[in-house]
């Protein structure tokens, strides 16, 4: 699909590039990041470790709280991922308030249903796109 190295190159695989940084930065240390980073990791640890207690000490709060995982995950991948996880969600609040038993037994199968489809969609995608390529070279 990429005829060489310098096609490669030009395209630009975020989720790629952000696990190669991670292995590049547990390879040589943590001196590879700015400083600014090293910062903000720590701000970041000490959020998440402020939610985490807030949670014990308030229970009645834990309802308002944001995920500390969540907002983890928010940062690494994709917003058409998180805004997908965000209307799922909605989406299943809304049916559990409609019919419950329904909800509880068929919300995950329906939403891992929506993932592998998404995935075969995408995959089909791929494969018309490079078959309309071959075709257009000849």
């Amino acid at each position: 699909m990429v005829p060489n190295k310098e096609a490669l190159e030009r395209f630009n695989p975020p989720a790629a590039n952000m696990w190669k940084a991670v292995a590049d930065l547990l390879t040589h240390g943590i001196r590879m990041l700015p400083a600014s980073a090293v910062w903000l990791i720590v701000i970041a640890s000490f959020i998440g470790e402020l939610l985490s207690v807030c949670a014990k000490l308030f229970p009645k709060s834990r309802r308002c709280l944001p995920s500390s995982m969540g907002l983890g995950l928010s940062w690494v991948i994709v917003f058409q991922n998180s805004l997908s996880f965000a209307i799922g969600s909605i989406i299943v609040w809304l049916w559990t308030k409609l019919n419950r038993p329904s909800a509880e037994t068929f919300s995950v199968p329906v939403a891992s249903g929506f993932i592998a489809g998404e995935s075969l969609i995408a995959a089909f995608i791929a494969i018309a796109c490079t078959l309309v390529g071959i075709l257009a070279l000849r």
